[in-house]
This record gives C-alpha cells, structure tokens and sequence, in this order.
C-alpha cells in the first residue's frame, strides 16, 4: 500500500504531513474492520510500512492528552502483540527517547493494576481523578512526551525521505499534473483544467473539470485501484439512481490509468453552493422548503431495493453495534451516560427485526447536498452507500444537518413523508440509530480524525440533550419547530 505522489508534492510535504500520507491508505483499507482483517492487511506490508502503521496507531491516540496517553497506551498494553509491535516499531526508528517514555508507561500502568488488583482492560481515565500521585505521573510524562515529539515526527520523517522506494511510489518525471489527467482520460479531451477539491473525509481525489469556455463541467475523482470493484458498484448505483430521476450526477466514466496506479470515475457537474454554506443566507422557509426538496429525493432513492444476497438489516447491524461497543470500551474515552445509554440500545435492538434492504445513501446530510437559486440543486457523495433500513438515513438529519439548519431537518422529515406524518414507529426507530450513532462515533473520530474528538463530543452532548436522555423519542429540534 504504497502512496502515489509527484516529487513536487512529496518534497512540499513537512514532516507529519508525510508521516500522515503514508499511512492514510493502510488506515483507508482497515477502518472498521474485523481483528483478522487487520492483520492480513498488516501481513501484507513491508517491514518499514508495518513499522510506521503501529508507530503511528499508538501516537495519534495517545498525542491528545494526558488522559489519552495514558488510557491508550493500557489498552495497547493490554494486547500484547499489539504492544510489541509498537515497542520495535520505536526502536525501528531509532527513537531512544520515545522508548523511554513507552518502558515508563509500561510500567507505571503494570504497578498501578497490581496495586489495584484490576487488569489493563479496566483501566479509565477515572484512574486519575482517583489517583493524584497517579495523574502528576501521567502528566509528567506527558509533557516530557510533547517535549520529544518534534524530534521523533523530524526522525520519522528523515527515514521516509531516505527510503522512499519503501513507502511511495513517484509518478513519471514532472508529477502527474493536472495535464497528464486531461491527456490520459479520453472523455476530458476537450476539457482545458482541472481544478483540486480539498473538501471531505474522503480518500478520493476530487477535481472539477473545466470546458475550454471556462465553465465547470465534469467532477473527477480518482481512487487507489484497490477501490476499483467497489467503484464500479457505485457506479453502477449512480445509473440506477439516474433511472429513478434522482437529481445527481450522470455516471460518464469509469477506467483505470494504469501508469499511475489510479482509477478513476468522472461525473457531470451539479453547479451551487454546499448546503452547509448556503442554509444559512436563507430565510427560514426557504431553508424548510429545501428540506422538502431533499425529503422527496431521499424518497426517490429508496425505491431501489438491495440483491437478493444481502445479508438482512438486523444481524449486520447487531453485529457491528457489538464491535463499535467493544472499541468504546476500549477507546479509554467515557460517555458520562454510558449506562443509560447501552441500556436503551439494548432494549431497543429488536425493532430492527424483519426492517427492509433498500438502497441507503448512507451520509445524507447538508454536507452532501448541493443548493442553487435557493432550491436544491442536487445530491452528492453516493461513495459511501449502502442497503437497510430507510429510516436509518434519518439520523444524519439530526446528528448533523440540524445544526445547521432545523428547518431543513425538519422538512427533509417531512419532505420524505409527503401528506403523511413520521409516525411513532418511525422516531423509535430512528432514536435507535441515533443512540448507536453516539456510540460508533466516539470510536469513527478516534481512528479518523483524533484532534476532533472534543467537538464530537458537544455534538454527542447535544444530541443526548434532544432526546432528554431518550426519555422522549421525539427530538426537541423537530417538536419545537412543529409547534
């Protein structure tokens, strides 16, 4: 899993920039995957790739806090190839100091549980609070930790640098600008540029393709080739979203620059404004009249049923509650509600049974909707879709889009239901999938974006506060603007 980039990029790239760029596509391939997943994508890699994947795993958590230097390092601990992986990764590299500091933190925490008479796996962030000779411990050597990490992101990135071939793949002589894509994509022949597109968590790249009148054609993304069959399933989801009239992007393309080691998909372009940025200029009934738009369009997309061999809603989904519960568990992170929480997903698990397989969008939010002359304009982002229940789509409507827009929200509800009303099953339902999103989402911020965990929190935080704890299904947000 080697990074494909020209030397122009590569040599812009400071010393964390690089780190993180080589091992984005080993994290891309593992997310969310099963232990022996993990491991045959880990098998896999070269000495110095597995050296700075577990290098990295252990520092991205444990860089946030005390806390999280702390309790990541006992979950680590706690699993000891994992621990032993991470030891000689530091030593791989050199990095004395660092060592220093991972023999402290062992046996600082192997002290602690004897003293306590506990395990690894039960060790919490409560330790500390708990514990003051314990937490003036831990933040010492955190701060020592800070004091080093500048050396030990230069070392890493200093041994990168002299073992490229390692790591990265360097596209022909001048990088592969943006004229080598227009060349080597037949349909973009009478394009004139290429425009990059920085916005997403997505591991695509994305372009803008402009016609030699200067206007935004096409949308360009280009993907890893082992991405290649699932993107050709998206494509394949994009014409039969076509066929049901949803307003998206027309499926042109879809190939493989084998020079490059790229694929590549190209759509047609849907002019406007991201919603997110949008919503707000507008007045309150525009905003609603929007989310009316997009209800009816989320409707259209749920008239495609899944394949016959599609596992049924309910299983996958108990299934993936339980592992996203045990990496909580494990995360070191506490929900202060956490009790009440589970207790509500559990009792409620069984309303999923005999739900439908339809084809779900899987991320339709404000971020993936495109708004024009104050309507929409279309729906984006289809890379992550999906087949289960259609209620489950809902709950991006109140984990994201309410706060930027609640009367969006609440007319994408109602948008979607036409002349009925969302009925009590349905906000069961959806307070179902919710309260399993606070869940999953503390453990999904934590390998994708660490830095970010505090404001997924306020957002976990604010979603708690609509339901009052799940002592009323129905949201605050809808109720009160329905009133």
């Amino acid at each position: 899993m080697f990074i494909t980039i020209s030397r122009k990029q590569f040599e812009e790239l400071g010393d964390d920039e690089l780190r993180r760029a080589c091992v984005k596509p080993i994290a891309e391939q593992i997310r969310g995957k099963s232990f022996a997943v993990k491991s045959k994508v880990l098998a896999k890699l070269n000495r110095q790739q597995q050296a700075l994947f577990l290098y990295a795993a252990w520092y991205d958590h444990a860089k946030q806090s005390p806390m999280e230097l702390f309790c990541w390092t006992a979950h680590v601990l706690g699993q000891r190839g994992y621990w032993e992986g991470v030891t000689k990764a530091v030593r791989f590299f050199g990095d004395e100091a660092m060592s220093s500091i991972l023999k402290e933190l062992q046996a600082m925490l192997e002290a602690h549980v004897l003293q306590q008479e506990s395990t690894l796996s039960e060790v919490t962030f409560k330790d500390l609070e708990l514990h003051d000779d314990l937490r003036e411990q831990v933040e010492d050597c955190y701060r020592r930790f800070q004091l080093e990490v500048p050396g030990s992101l230069h070392r890493l990135a200093r041994y990168i640098r002299a073992h490229t071939e390692r790591f990265i793949i360097f596209l022909p002589e001048g990088g592969m600008d943006m004229n080598d894509l227009l060349s080597g994509i037949p349909e973009l022949q009478d394009c004139e540029r290429l425009e990059l597109i920085h916005k997403g968590y997505s591991s695509d790249s994305k372009y803008i393709a402009y016609s030699r009148d200067g206007q935004p054609q096409y949308l360009l993304r280009t993907y890893a080739l082992e991405e290649d069959t699932r993107k050709r399933q998206e494509f394949r989801v994009l014409e039969q979203l076509r066929e049901q009239a949803v307003m998206c992007s027309k499926p042109i393309a879809v190939g493989r620059l084998e020079d490059y080691a790229l694929g590549y998909m190209l759509l047609s372009y849907i002019d406007g404004g991201d919603a997110t940025d949008e919503l707000p200029l507008l007045s309150l009934g525009e905003q609603y009249e929007i989310g009316l738009q997009a209800g009816a369009e989320l409707r259209k997309i749920h008239q495609i049923h899944a394949p016959d061999d599609v596992e049924p809603w309910e299983s996958r989904v108990v299934a993936k509650y339980r592992r996203y519960r045990e990496g909580y568990e494990q995360s070191g992170v506490t929900i202060p509600y956490e009790d009440k929480l589970i207790s509500f997903i559990e009792a409620n698990l069984g309303r999923m049974k005999g739900r439908p397989n339809i084809l779900q969008h899987d991320d339709f939010h404000v971020g993936n909707l495109i708004v024009k002359d104050k309507r929409l304009s279309g729906v984006i982002d289809v890379n992550r879709f999906d087949w289960g229940d259609p209620v489950h789509e809902f709950l991006k409507a109140g984990f994201f889009s309410a706060e930027v827009s609640i009367p969006f929200a609440v007319g994408q509800i109602d948008g979607y239901y036409g002349d009925e009303t969302a009925d009590d099953s349905f906000w069961a339902l959806y307070s179902l999938y919710i309260a399993l999103t606070i869940l999953s989402s503390v453990v999904w911020i934590l390998r994708v974006r660490p830095e970010e965990l505090d404001d997924m929190l306020v957002r976990i935080n604010r979603v708690w506060e609509d339901h009052d704890g799940f002592e009323r299904l129905v949201p605050k947000w809808y109720s009160e603007f329905r009133r």
